[in-house]
């Protein structure tokens, strides 16, 4: 299956270090994922940037909220934000 992702062109290197890709992060996981995987909300990342991400430690661009305002801002520009809330149920832009 070849990824898709809305975010990125380059799946071959992680999106925030540039290491060699290792793992595929869903922006939007558990009950969503297969909603990531339809719109493309998907990201290359290494093992490093991808533990930072799922730990919830990480203030800077690793954050999962920083991810999926990312995810959200991306998406809204292609389709819309009627469609986020009906998709995703949750506007990640108003939290910070």
């Amino acid at each position: 299956m070849e990824i898709k992702s809305i975010l990125t062109d380059n799946f071959r290197v992680c999106y925030f270090c540039g290491r060699p890709k290792q793992h595929t992060h869903h922006i939007m996981n558990a009950a969503n994922k297969k909603k990531s995987e339809k719109y493309g909300l998907m990201l290359p990342v290494c093992f490093i940037c991808h533990s930072k991400i799922h730990d919830g430690t990480s203030d800077d661009e690793l954050n999962m909220l920083v991810v999926r305002q990312l995810g959200q801002q991306k998406f809204e520009e292609i389709y819309s934000r009627e469609l986020w809330m009906q998709e995703f149920g949750k506007n990640y832009l108003m939290e910070d």
